[in-house]
């Protein structure tokens, strides 16, 4: 901005010094123009000496602000004073570049500072204290008027559009650091998303695994007994093989269980949670990417839920993964888009609902949703709603989806509320 603010006020001093030279002016008047302007152009060392000091820095700014209109005053006296008074579009230069790089104050006060030096300036040689260099045209007084009007006009418009720029980029600004916090929250999510989905898969496979081999095994070790004490004695070698066997299912049953143990991970403490908190931090997680896809998130949860027993970070899963998959579902569509997070409390139960507007679920999609595995888009893993219906089991709820009658789905989410605390008896 510094570097900006010199080449300014070094072109505007160079282009006034080539004007006075090429119009010619009587001696006077391009001297006082020419000292002028190399004073503008000579005055940028000094005020860089100052801004190395670090100190007061608004205040020098508004400092050069004020003596670069001085500066022009004494270049329009240098031009004729009230004569010059068609020249008076230079004062412009000032509040605009102020309104850019610097505040909409400033470029008030400069508009204000340079109407005031202008007028006193004309003033001055109107009641004979400071002499004409050149005598002022007929009318001058009205084409100053005319132009100090334009000034002020450009002047607030300059700052009315400055602080508008202002407030559009600090908005922007917050967008953006609302789009960053919310991306790294996401890449956290999905994450820990990815972590449960291996665990889920592999817990899956393990539990199948296991429970085909413990039938196979328990058939072995049945043979096994018949050959060992049915029918006629075996030799004892043969008995031994028999006993290195048994005990070889043996070993592998407890390998295959203590897979099986290693493979589910222990369920979190259970804790009170606020579901309109969650709620509410979920809609925040997805609200740059349904404004991007112009996708109305509303959630209506009321504060005064009752709050239910089990963990924050598993309840937004669940309820981001329902978004998610309503979003899906809504991305593109021509029709309404909009998806609601619904709360209320039914006795000692809480509900909440995703609704969507979307096209609704068709009935043998309905009776297969939450199963692993199962999906009808190509991409799908088949695995964020057989993993919310795993959550929701282990929060000792239940998970059901139907098709509206206004259209769209709701995917309802049933958990108990947690009991009252009571409070502590008085001693």
């Amino acid at each position: 901005r510094l570097r900006q603010e010199f080449l300014v006020r070094g072109a505007v001093s160079v282009l006034i010094l080539l004007f006075n030279e090429l119009m010619q002016f009587d001696h006077e008047m391009a001297s006082v123009i020419r000292l002028t302007a190399l004073l503008g152009l000579g005055i940028n060392l000094p005020y860089l000496l100052a801004i190395r000091t670090a100190w007061a820095l608004r205040a020098q700014a508004y400092l050069r602000m004020l003596v670069d209109i001085a500066l022009m005053t004494a270049g329009l006296y240098g031009a004729g004073g009230l004569g010059a008074a068609q020249y008076l579009v230079i004062y412009a230069i000032v509040p605009v570049y102020t309104a850019i790089v610097f505040s909409s104050l400033a470029c008030v006060l400069a508009v204000l500072f340079a109407t005031v030096a202008y007028l006193a300036l004309a003033l001055l040689q109107t009641q004979g204290v400071l002499p004409f260099i050149q005598p002022p045209l007929s009318g001058a007084w009205i084409i100053a008027a005319f132009n100090l009007l334009v000034l002020n006009i450009v002047g607030w418009l300059a700052a009315v559009l400055a602080e508008a720029y202002r407030v559009s980029q600090q908005r922007l600004a917050g967008l953006y650091g609302e789009l960053e916090r919310a991306h790294d929250q996401s890449l956290q999510l999905n994450t820990q998303l990815q972590l449960a989905t291996q665990r889920y898969v592999l817990s899956e496979v393990v539990a199948g695994i296991t429970h085909e081999a413990r039938d196979a095994l328990q058939s072995a070790f049945g043979h096994l007994w018949l050959a060992r004490r049915g029918g006629a004695p075996l030799p004892e070698p043969a008995l031994e093989h028999l006993s290195q066997v048994e005990q070889a299912c043996e070993d592998a049953m407890r390998i295959m269980c203590t897979t099986l143990d290693m493979s589910r991970r222990p369920e979190p403490e259970h804790q009170l949670v606020v579901v309109a908190e969650v709620a509410r931090g979920v809609a925040q997680l997805k609200a740059v990417e349904m404004r991007r896809e112009r996708i109305t998130l509303i959630v209506d949860v009321p504060d005064t839920l009752p709050l239910v027993l089990g963990t924050p970070l598993q309840l937004q899963q669940l309820l981001l993964n329902l978004v998610v998959n309503a979003q899906e579902e809504l991305r593109g569509a021509a029709r309404r888009r909009e998806i609601t997070i619904a709360g209320r409390a039914y006795g000692d139960r809480v509900v909440v609902e995703v609704r969507d507007t979307g096209r609704g679920m068709m009935p043998s999609v309905l009776a297969h949703v939450f199963e692993p595995f199962y999906t009808t888009k190509p991409s799908a893993t088949g695995l964020g709603l057989a993993i919310s219906a795993g959550i929701a089991e282990s929060l000792r709820g239940t998970l059901a989806a139907e098709n509206r009658r206004e259209g769209g789905a709701v995917v309802r989410l049933t958990l108990p509320a947690a009991p009252p605390t009571r409070p502590p008896a008085a001693s």
